[in-house]
């Protein structure tokens, strides 16, 4: 008789228990026990550079075995090879970057390497355009503080990446940019809205790019893309709003190859004064991690279940976490997902009534929103879908997203230190799952609730969440969520460096990276 995988401790709650044994050796240590030779095994990446992370090139530029000016030029061929394939880049800032990378100190943090930004965030004197026509011409004259913080650590901006118009679905598409494609098979989606810098990541643009997360928006793309995503605790680091406001939902954090350069930009960035959080002052990387309990968020949302297939590569990563000493114990999220829905699109989609009002109101050949030529068809349906909720259903909502939604999370929080599951409960989708210049928000209502629904609730209640890409399926990533109580960063990085260690991924790589 086979030994079962896990043992039944109740109808509704299941402890995960795994044989001994050390987890399956790397590709690098099966090089090393064979006749053959690494270079016979391995393919040469499109150039040496790109097995380095941002930390490495920066150690690379302070030991003088690359300038920054010359690895500059490095990272911009490798935008002019790889973006015509999938899109990722879609404003360039090579002069901006050449004169920036001039003056940027060798001593600070990352020496000059450079980054890309999502184009969804002020940067002085660049446009920023949200993916969208409506703002092809805007251009921000003060960069708000999370960009100041983030130049000041040696970072050099070379350019933005693109986004679904105004984030508003789960596809990087937009009528002013066009589509990004997912570098691991180009007819699949890299989901949204941080799809441009997680395709630039995962191809080897960079190692490192900006993203914002709003819903998921650093988790579903890293998803995806087979990168390492984060989303900070709401107000832990420095504003990324025009005014030095904190976002409700959204927050910014970086996308990378490694933990190591997502922390040092969450360092990098964070508050230092009027904030309730400690200061992260150096790597957690060599610091202990105590067992922890974590409930596994098996099923997913009620009536947006997570795919079979996808429940069973997480039942893998739930007996890999056992392994490493922590308790794994099955959940629920004791909620009805149409019922969240309803009230989550209220509280959401009322946002582009405004915008859309405004437009009419100033331009004269407009008289409905259907008339507004500036934005998709797919954005003018959430306008149309929302314009009729009224202030009192607009304050139910707010109630319920603010107030109620924090609660459930809370007590979860009491009984578990991580929360883990699928970041997504749907395979990555053909790219025209989603097409934002054709599709309604009616038609598509249920599969873009059902993207977001496991990512969102760390957006409504602020806490702190990452995108760990653990696993494969059908030849293409597959991340594991994990989630930590308000201001325990810290925690998630301690784990992300216990799994990175573990099961690494800095190797893998979409063929299209190689030569």
């Amino acid at each position: 008789m086979k030994r079962r995988d896990f043992v039944k401790k109740s109808s509704s709650s299941v402890l995960y228990t795994a044989f001994a044994g050390s987890v399956l050796p790397s590709i690098l240590t099966s090089c090393q026990n064979s006749k053959k030779k690494i270079p016979q095994l391995i393919p040469e990446l499109f150039d040496e550079y790109m097995q380095y992370d941002a930390i490495g090139l920066s150690q690379l530029i302070k030991t003088k075995q690359i300038s920054s000016s010359e690895l500059l030029e490095v990272i911009i061929k490798r935008i002019e090879y790889f973006n015509h394939k999938i899109n990722a880049v879609n404003i360039k800032l090579y002069e901006k970057a050449r004169e920036t990378v001039l003056t940027t100190s060798s001593n600070s943090i990352f020496a000059g390497v450079p980054v890309l930004i999502k184009d969804m965030i002020d940067i002085g004197g660049v446009i920023r355009t949200d993916g969208s026509k409506l703002l092809e011409h805007n251009i921000p004259l003060e960069s708000v503080p999370y960009i100041i913080e983030l130049e000041k650590s040696g970072l050099t901006i070379l350019g933005r990446t693109n986004v679904p118009e105004f984030a508003s679905n789960s596809n990087t598409w937009n009528e002013l940019y066009g589509k990004t494609l997912n570098p691991w098979d180009v007819t699949k989606t890299v989901f949204g809205s941080s799809g441009g810098s997680s395709a630039a990541v995962a191809v080897g643009i960079v190692p490192l790019a900006h993203g914002t997360d709003g819903a998921g928006s650093n988790r579903i793309p890293p998803n995806a893309c087979g990168v390492f995503g984060f989303k900070a605790t709401r107000g832990r680091l420095a504003s990324g709003e025009k005014g030095g406001t904190d976002d409700f939902l959204k927050t910014n954090c970086g996308i990378s190859r490694s933990v190591r350069d997502s922390e040092q930009l969450f360092i990098a960035t964070q508050k230092r004064e009027n904030t309730p959080f400690t200061t992260m002052n150096a790597s957690l990387k060599n610091e202990p991690l105590k067992p922890l309990k974590i409930g596994y968020i098996r099923s997913g949302l009620k009536g947006y279940e997570v795919n079979p297939d996808i429940v069973t590569k997480q039942d893998e990563i739930a007996k890999l976490l056992t392994r490493l000493g922590h308790q794994v114990q099955e959940i629920e999220i004791p909620l009805n997902g149409d019922d969240f829905y309803n009230q989550f699109n209220v509280f959401f989609l009322t946002k582009f009534v405004p915008m859309v009002n405004n437009i009419i109101a100033n331009n004269s050949a407009y008289s409905k929103i259907e008339d507004i030529k500036e934005l998709t068809h797919f954005l003018k349906t959430e306008a149309i879908f929302a314009k009729n909720f009224n202030v009192s259903e607009l304050e139910n909502a707010t109630n319920y997203i603010k107030k109620y939604i924090p609660t459930i999370f809370e007590s979860m929080f009491q009984e578990n230190d991580i929360l883990f599951s699928a970041v997504c409960p749907i395979k990555t989708q053909p790219i025209t799952f989603l097409n934002p210049t054709t599709d309604s928000f009616t038609e598509k209502q249920f599969i873009v609730g059902q993207t977001l629904s496991l990512t969102c609730f760390a957006n409504i209640c602020g806490h702190p969440a990452i995108a760990v890409p653990l696993s494969s399926i059908d030849n293409l990533p597959l991340g594991s969520m994990f989630q930590a109580p308000n201001g325990k960063d810290e925690l998630l990085y301690q784990l992300a460096y216990q799994l990175e260690e573990t099961k690494p991924w800095k190797d893998q790589w979409p063929k299209m990276s190689y030569k």
